[in-house]
């Protein structure tokens, strides 16, 4: 197995110093392009690789091998370092933002474990033949990685400990890692913008969703609900941005440009959240059309921080509203909240 894995890794190395190829042309040529996964079909995969930084190798990585225990235990993980868990969506990879942001952002903060989740070479077009499994088994080499830090005998972390975030079709892929894990739950899966692939995932198998019983919490950030992204509610606290389907600064020539901006600009106010000092306040409304028009008052012990640092015992459906530029976050409603139907938007 680990030869395959050497071979499949020198493969995946070479494919990528190759000039680059010729796009897909139709959708006949999606059926069989570069970004189908190759046999064989066992995790770990060579286009599926697990990247670890800290502090100290925050501009390079070190490849985690989950065949070989001496891989963690010479790298420079530290169990008494927060670990996250990161994974990227459509078109993402580790050296691409919003990955490096997410890490600039967690390191100014403090000393984190941080391990991307790298396929950017099976995401660069949809591989048709393949995209209604290639999530789960995407899940299954994810939870095959939790198992490796799970069992480690030196340097183990429980999955209740772990912190794992998925932005576009990597939040789909947290939620079926859960189907896989043998033993344990991941203690917090943060999903932000929920990715077009719902169009395959969604219906009454809860299984195949990001949902609450994925983790013992579940945040979810939704800033293109019922366009590119998920309505839902699915997670213990459910978060809509500005309404959580248009959002401010979005406005572009084409549809597409403005929908696209839309379903990807929830990760920046995630990254924003993790320093913040103003903090995206979120406030429960019993509907969306009660907050457009500015008939919430909740009171000020039911505002919860989203993002990074929301409590745990978040329960439902919150709106928070956001500046047009960053700084994103506009702080603690205070007496200004009843102004927020008159200038939503600064």
């Amino acid at each position: 197995m680990l030869a395959i894995f050497e071979q499949g890794r020198q493969l995946s190395k070479s494919q990528e110093e190759r000039p680059q190829e010729k796009k897909p042309q139709s959708v006949r040529d999606l059926l069989n392009t570069t970004s189908c996964i190759q046999p064989p079909y066992r995790c770990p995969h060579p286009k599926m690789q697990f990247y670890l930084y800290t502090r100290t190798t925050q501009e390079k990585g070190e490849l985690i091998n989950t065949l070989d225990n001496d891989s963690l235990t010479y790298s420079k993980f530290n169990t008494k370092h927060p670990t996250k868990v990161v994974v990227h969506g459509f078109g993402g990879g580790r050296n691409l933002s919003p990955s490096t942001d997410m890490r600039k952002a967690y390191f100014t903060r403090g000393n984190y474990n941080i391990i991307i989740v790298d396929y950017g070479s099976l995401v660069k077009e949809p591989c048709l033949s393949q995209i209604e499994w290639a999530p789960r088994f995407a899940g299954l080499c994810i939870a095959q990685l939790i198992e490796y830090l799970q069992n480690h005998p030196v340097k183990a972390v429980p999955p209740e400990k772990l912190h794992t975030i998925g932005y576009s079709v990597g939040a789909h892929i947290l939620g079926l890692v859960a189907n896989y894990l043998h033993e344990g739950k991941l203690g917090r899966i943060t999903g932000t913008g929920l990715d077009p692939t719902i169009f395959f995932y969604m219906g009454s198998n809860r299984s195949r969703d990001l949902d609450y019983t994925d983790a013992h919490f579940v945040d979810i950030l939704h800033t293109g609900a019922g366009i590119l992204g998920q309505w839902g509610p699915n997670g213990h606290a459910d978060f809509y941005v500005n309404g959580g389907s248009s959002q401010p600064g979005c406005a572009h020539d084409t549809i597409f440009q403005t929908l696209s901006c839309d379903h990807t600009k929830v990760t920046p106010y995630f990254i924003e959240s993790i320093n913040s000092r103003a903090g995206f306040w979120a406030g429960p409304c019993s509907s969306l059309f009660s907050y457009l028009i500015g008939w919430c008052e909740p009171k000020d012990t039911e505002y919860v921080l989203m993002g990074e640092h929301v409590t745990h015992n978040a329960r439902g459906v919150y709106y928070v509203t956001t500046n047009a530029k960053p700084p994103y976050a506009r702080g603690f409603p205070g007496k200004s909240r009843r102004l927020r139907s008159i200038t939503p938007y600064s």
